[in-house]
């Protein structure tokens, strides 16, 4: 009887962290949602490993046709150095939801480019 009422008391207090956590986590969500014009110096705005202004401008970024007329030097003035270069691509770190230091997601936009220096492809990588 009491490991019945031990293990009721243990899976009602999950429930309730469990529900804490979703309600948290969506008032934050909500908050990225809002989508903000790009300004250069807002996307490279940078607190601590995070980019807070990255994910609500992204949109402005991904569907501007006037960003895909650039060349890849155009692109480095405009965005900045991307964390990462590889092959003709760039990436650039969006958002990262943590456990500690380790990532568990990812979210990056990632520019390809093709060998004349212009934009082949954008894409979001999650």
């Amino acid at each position: 009887m009491r490991t019945k009422i031990l293990s009721l008391l243990i899976l009602i207090s999950t429930i309730a962290c469990n529900r804490q956590q979703e309600n948290q986590s969506n008032s934050n969500d909500r908050v990225s949602e809002a989508e903000i014009s790009f300004d250069k110096t807002k996307w490279s705005t940078r607190e601590g490993r995070d980019y807070p202004y990255r994910d609500p401008m992204l949109n402005d970024i991904v569907y501007n046709d006037t960003i895909r007329m650039l060349t890849q030097e155009e692109i480095l003035e405009l965005l900045g150095e991307p964390d990462r270069r590889e092959d003709g691509y760039l990436y650039y770190m969006v958002k990262q939801k943590r456990l500690g230091y380790w990532p568990l997601h990812t979210k990056t936009l990632v520019l390809k480019f093709s060998e004349d220096n212009t934009i082949d492809w954008i894409k979001i990588h999650e």
